[in-house]
């Protein structure tokens, strides 16, 4: 596979600005936003399709913002098309030794333990599974890995690939805990943030094999798919 330097396809300065402040909105805004809509109807939908709501409205700014270098990556994927293959393989690989590895880790540590974002979502699958797989398996992906693999760590990457990599990482697991602080111990919130760092390396190591954003959000999808499949 040759070796990338994620210079392939361009990020144009008007998409990494609108991506930074559109990144502060989806954390700090849009959840108390959408909940505050919610509680201002006569008849508040669903947890369920309140979530589903979230993922659609991150997906379609993402969608909005990065569309040209979105664009221009899936054509690329296409392009080389078995060298993308063979980066979702590896990566996907990568994913499942990692994150067994974590899992007997856990297991060993801390008997018992369960991952508190893993239980809400096992939750609002039970109340509509088809808008949570929906989802988390072709909306989320695309959200998450071009804010945190495509805007933080490639505009990371050239200054410095330690900080690309653990930046990028704190910030893919922070995401997952920060909405439980407050509900939960602060012991189980760090475990739980622990939990997601080998997810965050493999993902980022995907966009490294393909110089393609299209792998690791192939890689995210699958993983979501196949861990929601299991709830059915």
């Amino acid at each position: 596979m040759k070796k990338s330097k994620l210079l392939y396809i361009g990020m144009s300065r008007t998409e990494k600005i609108l991506g930074w402040l559109y990144m502060a909105v989806s954390l700090l805004i849009l959840p108390q936003l959408l909940n505050w809509v919610n509680n201002q109807l006569a008849d508040p939908i669903p947890e369920a399709t309140l979530n589903f709501v979230f993922y659609l409205t991150n997906f379609l700014f993402i969608a909005g913002i990065f569309h040209t270098f979105l664009r221009a990556s899936l054509v690329a994927a296409w392009r080389d098309i078995w060298n993308f293959i063979q980066a979702v393989i590896l990566g996907y690989v990568a994913y499942l030794a990692a994150s067994k590895a974590m899992d007997f880790l856990m297991s060993f540590l801390v008997p018992g333990f369960s991952n508190i974002n893993d239980a809400a979502i096992s939750d609002l699958a039970k109340s509509n599974y088809v808008l949570m797989l929906i989802g988390v398996v072709f909306l989320a992906p695309v959200t998450e890995e071009m804010l945190y693999r495509g805007l933080i760590f490639r505009n990371l990457w050239q200054s410095s690939k330690v900080a690309a990599y653990a930046l990028s990482m704190a910030a893919f697991a922070a995401i997952h805990v920060l909405g439980y602080i407050g509900s939960t111990d602060a012991a189980r919130l760090v475990l739980c943030f622990i939990q997601y760092l080998p997810a965050g390396l493999c993902l980022a190591w995907t966009y490294t094999k393909a110089d393609n954003i299209f792998a690791p959000i192939v890689v995210h999808a699958l993983v979501n798919a196949i861990a929601i499949g299991a709830l059915r």
